[in-house]
């Protein structure tokens, strides 16, 4: 299981930083032009990738708790590519650090809380992990498509690419 967390968030770091070169490409209207799927704009969803992985990321660390980390995730914005590049290289090596000191056992870690509805839950880590770096795979696509739409080539960010090209 270890390998494969370390695997998936090494990807999900590749691939977000080709998102964001990426995005280099877009004018100003094309980054804030509503219509990507999902979150409004690109830079509305580019700031919900990066926001959602640090909120979940400071839940996992337990530097903060989960109501502090949905804030994060549902009440900040970044307001430009700039502001978004420079919380991604923040969260990046956040995650980076947090991800190589996991450990088999740490993985296995119960983690318990009440969602929104009241209900009770209890997870290991590693599923929540999981559920976090394959939501970055889901908004990645949403930004990647939006970019299309914009007449550019955010090129290869798949899971196979990586593997084939990088590891």
């Amino acid at each position: 299981m270890l390998e494969l967390i370390k695997t998936y968030y090494s990807y999900n770091s590749w691939a977000t930083e080709k998102v964001l070169v990426s995005c280099e490409q877009l004018s100003s209207e094309d980054y804030n032009a509503s219509g990507c799927s999902g979150n409004g704009s690109i830079g509305e969803t580019l700031s919900h990738l990066i926001l959602v992985q640090q909120g979940w990321l400071g839940w996992f660390e337990k530097t903060l708790e989960l109501k502090d980390a949905v804030k994060i995730m549902t009440t900040e914005k970044l307001a430009t590519l700039d502001d978004a590049k420079k919380r991604w290289s923040i969260v990046d090596k956040q995650t980076v650090h947090f991800v190589h000191g996991l450990t088999d056992d740490s993985l296995k870690e119960i983690r318990n809380f009440t969602r929104m509805n009241g209900k009770q839950e209890s997870h290991p880590l590693w599923k929540l992990m999981m559920h976090t770096a394959n939501h970055g795979t889901h908004t990645r696509a949403q930004i990647v498509a939006g970019i299309r739409r914009a007449g550019h080539d955010p090129g290869n960010v798949d899971l196979l690419n990586y593997v084939l090209n990088v590891t």
